[in-house]
């Protein structure tokens, strides 16, 4: 697992909450498919993802070396064309998120075999800047057969515009100074 450390003002790092490392050591461990779904962490300053528990490609069907000969735009090009607008509008709240905050969204991914997936992805601030911005995003990311498009559509504006926040107890955010 690729752990990434994040420096502090004063030339010091932050690793991840062991916590946090445990648990997705454990998804990692499990069999592809005992999980209808994957937790990951996105590092937003360096642009990748640090760690997950299954990759989408591996969750849509695809092998790495398909996913690799779509080239740049990849995983990309496997959203379904009504739900381009959204998913970008959905990334581009992630440096806008603030602690305590989850944003939830649900589109459709192409799978190997041609057929639609339904997926709903979750993310909140994991790592925060002394400022208030996120660093790194904490995420799920899961298959939604049984939720037909109007419905998903539905969840996804509902969740979108709700703002709720969490007691600061129950939020696992790390600030980073």
């Amino acid at each position: 697992m690729n752990i990434c450390r994040i420096p502090g003002s004063d030339n010091t790092s932050v690793s991840l909450p062991q916590h946090l490392i445990g648990a997705l050591g454990r998804l990692q461990s499990r069999p592809p498919g005992a999980i209808a779904g994957s937790v990951y962490i996105y590092d937003l300053v360096d642009q990748c993802t640090l760690s997950a528990s299954c990759s989408v490609a591996a969750m849509l069907g695809y092998t790495t070396e398909a996913i690799h000969d779509m080239g740049l735009i990849g995983l990309a090009s496997l959203i379904h064309p009504d739900d381009l607008t959204l998913v970008s509008e959905h990334y581009q709240r992630f440096t806008t998120l603030r602690f305590g905050e989850v944003i939830t969204i649900a589109y459709r991914m192409k799978r190997a075999n041609d057929t639609w997936c339904h997926l709903r992805s979750r993310e909140t601030p994991l790592v925060i800047a002394s400022d208030g911005f996120p660093l790194q995003i904490l995420g799920i990311i899961q298959t939604i057969p049984h939720l037909s498009l109007a419905k998903t559509r539905n969840f996804t504006l509902v969740n979108r515009s709700s703002n709720r926040r969490k007691p600061a107890h129950v939020n696992a955010a790390l600030i980073v100074q």
